[in-house]
Formats: structure tokens, C-alpha cells, sequence
């Protein structure tokens, strides 16, 4: 799902599929609520004046929605002593789904309707004014009130339901009852994180907008919004004492085909990584981001609408017009004032790189196709390379030492028709490189940053690499989660949440999770004490990060390199980790077919 382009629906397709679709699939019969009426008092700025129910059957209902009366079908559930009923107004895409704690009465009610526009065109830093709008009326929107349901025998109850944090930072593994199977990771209060394991075009990390609810030490509440994917939602009721989940799912598929159904869930809690408030705080006294103001405010990252999709052309005419190649200041988000020390290391240094690029057969891995640059470097900041037999050009380069002579060092091709970068790790120790390989364009976008790494040795002084022995693909940091220092004013947490994606979040100013996004990436191991992390933040700004991380001294360092409006930029980056944690998942990764 991860890269499909969804079509925004017209607001009249919308209505017209859900308007014939007014009942979830899925029902399960509350037999004890038939005959039932209530008052739902509701807090909050944005509550309706009147919200009364009565349960004529297991169903219909009526609701008596602020004076005007509807006649109404509606489905539920139950998982334990808490009830999901969900219902639509009829004639409308509008809807009401209530969270009930049958115990108390104390209720979450979540308020939905389709379709939103949003700006398209500004940027992050708010130096530029958007150009324009969108609309997107697939998409469900909400906003959720807390209450209490007065059957007018029984009193307000001493505890509402509440925003929390209780749950940051869990793993979960879900099977559905319909065979659809994910991983979801919580690393925000704001954002959540999944990876389908049974959709086989799955696999990639995706961030939603999601909101976390506690009843109490039990039952939690969970959503996610398929913000800038599908459009469609899911309400979530947690059982962790049982270890189950009952929920409603409602919005449209990849075709555009409207799904309203009631399903549960079988959990595993995969781990929970480490969140970093203050001890006694847990999330129930302020809203989960102070900024979300209005009706339905929440948390949506909107990348493509920031930076706003580039053709070939315009990527390039961009990168010609600028470029800042390891210059201070300027558009670097993740500029970084811990980054490792810059090394002087290879000043001096005549060596070649000769890479292999006859990947699929038997060692000693080279042929007669390899890729081979030759490289003399004459300074701190400046070297020269060429391919065999080719002419001499010179580049400027950073140089970082992340573990014992292992130095990753970067620069660019100048004259490039793709305006290429070129990466090194090299190994002064044993003689293994690892080349990645960037360029302006992808397999699926004509601007965004598209890279590959490909495993040599080095041909240096007296050294003799391994005959057979490369660098490697590796999933050590699978299942892993560290916070990042980039400086006194950034810092980001990473959980690497499949073999070949991983999600960051920005934290806000009380050092809960906030802004979460996910991509693509790679892992290669160098050494035990050396990996080099690549990813293209893909479907958002179309840069690449690429870093080694140092696990023994919990440090990284490395480059970020795009093209954007603003042109094009090679930065430096790092930052100091700290292990927040782990999740044990894979197993769900490492499933293999009868043969």
C-alpha cells in the first residue's frame, strides 16, 4: 500500500456508496441493549447539544441528534464488558461510533465525516506560501468526545475515559479473524506505525494519524486514519489482560470499494520500547499535541502536499540553479551539531575501489564487468577519482571515521547527467568497500533520490582482502528502537520495524512522540561494530539519508543528499543514540513456504 496512488473520489461517489451501504458487516447481537434508551452527555468545546438513544432491536436504533430524529441501522460488538456501536445517519456519510464501558458507563464517542481540502505548495520552515488546494473527500475525518451514558438510573461516573500514553512505545502482532495480518508499533501519541505481513504487496512501513484512549489498566482505545493512503479508519478496542482486540473498519479500499465491517483480532505484544517523559506523566492532563486546534484537528503529515512532486525537467533545472554541497546552514532539517569528528584519514592516499558487479555468482565474486574507482586524495576536502583510463576530477568530500579504521566519506560526480553521488565504506582493516550509489530519479519517481549499494575490496598498500568475504544485507537491527541527538533543538526516535523499512518520529517539547513518517531502507553490515543505515525518504521529500552507526559508542555519522525546489544539497549529518528497546518480530519475517 505503501506506494499506491489512491484516487481522491468525488464528493458524490462517496456518498453515494456509503448512503447504500448503512450497516457494518459483522454485527454481533447485543440482545441486553434492546429496549435500552440513554442520554449521552458529552464534554468538550465541540459536543452536540443533544445526543439520545433508543435501542428498538438488535438492528435499528433512533437517534435524536441536536432536535432532528433519525431512524437509524447500526452494528456492535463487545470484548468484555466494553461495546463498539457504530452507526451512520442516515441519508448523509456522517457517523457516530460510540465506545462504551458497560461497567460504568463512561464512553469515548467518535464523531466521522468524509472529505477534507488542504494547502498544497508551502514547506516546513513556513518561508514559503502554499500555491494552491486539494481536495481529498475519501478521506475520514474525526473528532472524538469523552462522556457518559445516562440511562437515568445511574450517575456520572467518577472516571471518564482519557488521552493517554500508557501505551507508547508497544508493539503488537494482530491476526484477524478474516486472515489479515499486520505488525503496528506506537512510537507517537499522535502517529502510529503498521507493516501487512499478509498482503503480499506489503512489507514497507506505513505511518497513520492515530489517537490512544485509556479506560482504564484493561481496555484501551486505539485508532488510525489512513491519512494520505486510503482514507479509511479504524477503531480499536484493547483487551491486554486477554490479549484481544475488537474493532470497526470503515472507509475505501484500493479500488475504491467501500468497506464498513466489525472484526476482532488475536494480539501478541511484540515488546515495548522505552518512552521518555517525565516518570508522572501520563498523557491524560494536556491534549497529545498543543499545536491541533478546531474541530477534528489532528495530526495528518502531508509530505507530497510540501514538497510538491517534481518532473525530470524541473528536478534538474533545480540542481543546476543551486547547490550546497557541505555548506554550513542553510535547508538542512536534520543539521547536526553532534556529528562525528570530520578525519583527515585518507589525505595523502592513492587507492582503488573495485566493486562487484557480477552479484549472483560463485566467489571469488569479481569478473571481467567489475566497476572500478581509482582515487587520489589531496587533502582534507578535496580528492580526485576516475574510472580506469578515464580523466581526473576533482571533488570535494567529508570524511568521518565511525568505527576503527573504517571511513565513510561522500561526494559528488560532478558532470553527471543524473547529478550522482557516490558513498564509500571502506574497510582500511580487512580491504571490504561498500559503494552506494545515488542519483537524481527512481523506479517510480522522476525526482526523488533513487540509490543502490553494491559489495568489493579495497586495493590499498599491502592490504589483502578476504578471497570470499563482502560486506552484507543484514537484519541485526531489525526489531530495534534508538532515540537520536541531533542537536539541542532535534532529536528523532527510529524503530527499524521490518528488513526493509523503518519509521522516524520528531519529539515534542514534553518528550512524547509526535510527527512520525516511514521509508524504505537498507541495512548492511560492515562489522560488528559498524552498520551502514540507508534510506530515501520516499513519497515525501525524496532525499536519502546514509549514516554508519556505531553501536559500542552509540554514535552515527553520515550525509543526507536531494534535490528540492531550493535546489540541490549534500549535507552532513549525526547524532548520538540511546536504546530505547526492542521488539521480537523476525519471526514474522523469516515465514518459508512447503516445498
Amino acid at each position: 500500500m505503501f506506494f499506491t496512488d489512491f484516487n481522491p473520489m468525488t464528493t458524490e461517489e462517496v456518498n453515494k456508496k456509503v448512503i447504500v451501504k448503512p450497516k457494518a458487516d459483522g454485527s454481533a447481537a447485543l440482545d441486553s441493549w434492546a429496549g435500552l434508551s440513554f442520554n449521552v452527555r458529552l464534554e468538550g468545546e465541540f459536543a452536540p447539544s443533544q445526543l439520545e438513544y433508543k435501542i428498538h432491536d438488535a438492528d435499528t436504533l433512533t437517534v435524536i441528534e441536536n432536535g432532528i430524529s433519525y431512524d437509524a441501522a447500526y452494528a456492535a460488538i463487545m470484548l468484555g464488558r466494553v461495546a463498539l456501536l457504530t452507526h451512520l445517519i442516515p441519508g448523509t456519510s456522517r457517523g457516530w461510533h460510540l465506545v462504551v464501558d458497560t461497567g460504568t458507563f463512561a464512553l469515548t464517542a467518535f464523531e466521522t465525516w468524509f472529505g477534507i481540502t488542504v494547502p498544497v505548495g508551502g514547506d516546513l520552515f513556513g518561508m514559503r506560501e502554499p500555491t494552491g488546494t486539494r481536495d481529498i473527500p475519501r478521506e475520514i475525518q474525526r473528532h472524538y468526545h469523552f462522556g457518559w451514558a445516562d440511562l437515568g438510573t445511574n450517575e456520572k461516573p467518577e472516571k471518564l475515559h482519557t488521552t493517554t500514553n500508557r501505551i507508547e512505545g508497544r508493539g503488537l502482532h494482530w491476526q484477524y479473524s478474516n486472515g489479515y495480518e499486520l505488525l503496528t508499533f506506537f512510537p507517537s501519541v499522535v502517529c502510529s506505525t503498521l507493516v501487512e505481513l499478509s498482503d503480499p504487496l506489503g512489507g514497507i512501513t506505513m505511518t497513520n494519524s492515530s489517537d490512544y484512549i485509556k479506560i482504564d489498566d484493561e481496555f484501551y482505545v486505539y485508532t488510525r486514519w489512513e491519512v494520505e493512503f486510503s482514507g479509511k479508519m479504524w477503531i480499536e478496542i484493547l483487551n491486554f489482560f486477554d490479549l484481544k482486540a475488537a474493532g470497526v473498519e470503515f472507509g475505501f479500499g484500493e479500488t475504491d470499494e467501500l468497506r464498513y465491517a466489525l472484526h476482532t483480532a488475536a494480539l501478541t505484544i511484540t515488546g515495548d520500547a522505552a518512552h521518555l517523559e517525565q516518570i508522572t506523566s501520563f498523557g491524560d492532563k494536556a491534549p497529545p499535541m498543543a499545536t491541533l486546534k478546531g474541530k477534528g484537528a489532528r495530526y495528518a503529515y502531508r509530505p507530497r502536499d510540501i514538497d510538491v512532486p517534481m518532473t525530470r525537467e524541473e528536478a534538474h533545472r533545480h540542481a543546476a540553479e543551486a547547490q550546497s554541497i557541505f555548506d554550513t546552514g542553510g535547508m538542512n532539517i536534520m543539521a547536526s551539531g553532534n556529528n562525528l569528528p570530520i578525519v583527515d584519514y585518507l589525505a595523502g592516499k592513492k587507492f582503488k575501489v573495485r566493486l562487484d558487479d557480477e552479484k549472483h555468482t560463485a566467489a571469488p565474486w569479481t569478473g571481467t564487468h567489475d566497476t572500478v574507482y581509482e582515487y587520489d586524495v589531496v587533502s582534507m576536502d578535496i580528492l580526485k577519482w576516475r574510472l580506469p583510463g578515464g580523466t581526473w576530477q576533482e571533488e570535494k568530500y567529508t570524511a568521518f571515521e565511525p568505527a576503527k579504521d573504517i571511513i565513510l566519506f561522500s561526494h559528488m560526480l560532478t558532470g553527471d547527467p543524473d547529478y550522482t553521488n557516490l558513498t564509500q565504506a571502506i574497510d582500511f582493516s580487512n580491504g571490504l568497500v561498500t559503494t552506494v550509489r545515488a542519483q537524481v530519479g527512481s523506479w517510480h519517481s522522476e525526482w526523488e533520490i533513487g540509490a543502490y549499494a553494491k559489495f568489493g575490496v579495497l586495493e590499498y598498500g599491502d592490504i589483502v582482502p578476504p578471497f570470499a568475504r563482502r560486506h552484507h544485507f543484514t537484519t541485526d537491527l531489525v526489531g530495534k528502537s534508538y532515540a537520536w541527538a541531533y542537536s539541542d533543538t532535534m532529536s528523532s526516535i527510529h524503530v527499524y520495524s521490518s528488513p526493509e523499512s523503518y519509521s522516524w518520529t520528531i519529539f515534542q517539547d514534553d518528550n512524547s512522540g509526535g510527527a512520525t513518517w516511514s521509508s524504505p531502507c537498507f541495512f548492511i553490515k560492515l562489522r560488528d561494530d559498524a552498520y551502514l543505515f540507508q534510506w530515501v525518504e520516499e513519497n515525501c521529500n525524496g532525499s536519502q539519508g546514509l549514516v554508519v552507526f556505531n553501536p559500542y559508542i552509540q554514535h552515527d555519522g553520515g550525509f543526507f543528499f536531494g534535490v528540492g525546489h531550493m535546489g540541490l544539497r549534500l549535507n552532513i549529518t549525526g547524532a548520538y543514540a540511546r536504546n530505547l528497546g526492542s521488539f521480537n518480530i523476525m519471526k514474522y519475517f523469516s515465514k518459508k513456504g512447503n516445498l
